[in-house]
């Protein structure tokens, strides 16, 4: 773990199994979605096919590329993924339906 931007971040990208977002209750389905700590996407590209954009950020450089590369392989072009922290993040900015938090702490 290492600590970036007052926040704790431990990379997910050594866990070996698929996650599953099944369970989560919410219809993301033609959502503006704010992803906070996506890590390399491996949530992000299973809602990002229903849903209307997805602005998904972390602050590891590494898991953003990973990201990338996947989104590339895949062809997702409604994924804006950034470097960043929810600290940089501007006060005014594009509204959002719904804030995922799945790996942030």
């Amino acid at each position: 773990m290492r600590l970036l931007a007052g926040t704790i971040y431990a990379s997910i990208r050594s866990m070996p199994a698929a996650l599953d977002i099944s369970a989560y209750p919410p219809d993301l389905k033609g959502r503006r979605i704010l992803d906070v700590g996506c890590g390399d996407g491996r949530l992000t590209f299973q809602y990002a096919p229903t849903a209307r954009e997805v602005l998904a950020f972390d602050p590891d450089r590494a898991s953003i590329e990973d990201a990338l590369d996947e989104q590339a392989a895949l062809r997702v072009s409604n994924v804006d993924f950034r470097v960043g922290s929810i600290e940089h993040l501007p006060a005014r900015g594009a509204p959002f339906d719904v804030a995922l938090f799945s790996w942030s702490l």
